[in-house]
């Protein structure tokens, strides 16, 4: 992308829940944008929709971008310039803008009640035909506006739409055409004064700065109305680009309101913010050749507009899944341990967080683990209290009771073993290794019933390393249990 220091991006998120991976998206390649080119890169939050706002939304969307490894030139946590960067804080300003638009005739008052407006609605349905809301004529006055709201009725304010087309010159999709009548007089003030999404939109980006809009494509028939605003109110237009809708492998859009693919979702499922970064940037966007892997400053470098795609991506849960474990097996030690400690802070497990050593330790005899959920389910059992976790009926049925209870009786003389070996690393191999050479058994007819005792089930790091971790005292405590087990 050409280097333009006066080139500026926003992300304008709701605060109304978790933030998706489209909305995700969306900030990254903002972000891209302006980090690419030298510019600004800004934070919005557009919170006027007071009903669906949540608590701590607004705190909840900083966490997982800043988490994601994005930073922001303004926003509400850093100030700037422009703010306030919450528009609940900037009503003042949208009201002085519909004043304005009333004022040169751009707008008017409309008094329609919401149910004329559902009977106007229903007509067009019967008769087979879209609905476009037909400007009143003569318009009604701002006397007649303010006696229907002393009266109680809902007043809004609506744009006049020019009765000419209106052609968006998308960077992505490129010229779109909307006809004349595809267009209608829209609300940009609603009863209760609060700007509707397009006014405040069209308004904080005028008045920021921001000269390159890129957002989803489901926006882009909306943009029709952000380009007639600026006209109205004399603003120049910005750069307009869309980005591909994104589907599931079965062609179905992602649902925002699927928690299971929020970023804080895939954080709290042990994912590594790279890994994440790295496959968010591919949905929709390709550098031009094979290539898949990328750290976010490669990114930064390679990112340009001209190669995001007009497909719809597809969200493949196996590739993510994929990246990640290839992304756990490249990080040091140190990255490893610090994201671990993360997950284990978002989640209940008994593995002490506090103890960086054992943690360390873990992750050294866990390699190859897709997730940090994997670690939990293959070593949370070892710290769990040797009477309270479960026994697997399969793996009791499997392992210990099969033929006559073979494993049981491997167990019952092991057990005696164990209890006279020394409790490290050599020595505790060799006593099972002499074992399996005196019964001539093969290690995993051993192990197993190891395994199935001290863990409930047959999935836990190398037995050394498993009994090493529980120790002696724990060792033989969960043994004398599972051999309590019905035969």
């Amino acid at each position: 992308m050409t280097q333009n220091l006066t080139l500026k991006t926003r992300f304008p998120p709701s605060p109304t829940g978790f933030l998706h991976v489209g909305g995700a998206r969306t900030a990254l390649f903002n972000w891209l944008i302006a980090r690419g080119a030298g510019g600004k890169f800004i934070l919005r939050i557009e919170d006027t929709d007071q009903a669906r706002n949540v608590p701590e939304g607004t705190e909840k969307i900083i966490r997982d971008l800043k988490w994601l490894g994005l930073d922001w030139d303004e926003g509400p946590d850093v100030g700037g310039p422009h703010g306030s960067y919450l528009q609940s804080q900037r009503l003042d300003i949208y009201a002085q803008h519909v004043h304005k638009l009333l004022e040169a005739g751009w707008a008017y008052h409309a008094l329609e009640t919401p149910q004329q407006l559902d009977e106007l609605r229903k007509q067009a349905q019967a008769q087979k035909r879209t609905f476009r809301y037909l400007r009143p004529d003569p318009l009604p006055t701002a006397g007649e506006a303010e006696a229907a709201r002393q009266a109680g009725k809902a007043v809004v304010v609506r744009f006049k739409c020019p009765d000419e087309s209106v052609s968006v010159n998308d960077e992505v999709f490129g010229q779109v055409e909307i006809a004349a009548d595809e267009l209608d007089d829209f609300v940009i003030q609603k009863a209760d004064g609060y700007p509707t999404y397009h006014l405040a939109n069209v308004v904080d980006d005028a008045l920021m700065g921001v000269n390159f809009i890129l957002r989803g494509q489901e926006f882009l028939g909306q943009s029709w109305r952000h380009i007639v605003l600026r006209r109205a109110l004399g603003y120049e237009q910005p750069r307009y680009a869309h980005l591909p809708l994104i589907m599931d492998m079965q062609g179905k859009k992602l649902s925002k309101r699927e928690a299971d693919i929020g970023v804080y979702s895939f954080r709290k499922a042990g994912f590594l913010p790279e890994a994440l970064v790295n496959f968010i940037a591919l949905l929709g966007w390709s550098p031009g050749d094979n290539r898949e892997k990328f750290t976010l400053a490669e990114l930064c470098e390679l990112f340009d507009v001209s190669n995001i795609g007009k497909s719809n991506a597809k969200f493949d849960r196996d590739k993510l899944l994929a990246f990640n474990t290839a992304a756990c097996a490249a990080a040091g030690p140190e990255r490893l341990l610090s994201s671990f400690k993360d997950y284990l802070s978002l989640n209940e497990t008994p593995i002490p967080a506090d103890d960086e050593g054992l943690l360390c330790q873990i992750l050294a005899i866990t390699k190859g683990f897709r997730t940090f959920a994997d670690i939990r389910a293959k070593c949370g059992v070892l710290f769990e209290s040797d009477n309270t976790f479960d026994y697997d009926p399969k793996a009791v049925k499997k392992v210990l009771a099969k033929n006559d209870g073979a494993g049981f009786a491997v167990l019952a003389e092991l057990r005696r073993m164990l209890a006279r070996c020394d409790w490290q690393g050599e020595a505790l191999e060799a006593c099972i290794s002499d074992y399996c050479q005196t019964k001539e058994l093969p290690m995993g007819k051993v192990a197993q019933p190891i395994r199935v005792a001290v863990t409930g089930r047959t999935l836990s790091p190398g037995i050394i390393d498993t009994l090493m971790i529980l120790g002696r005292d724990k060792t033989l405590a969960r043994i004398d249990r599972c051999l309590q087990l019905p035969r």
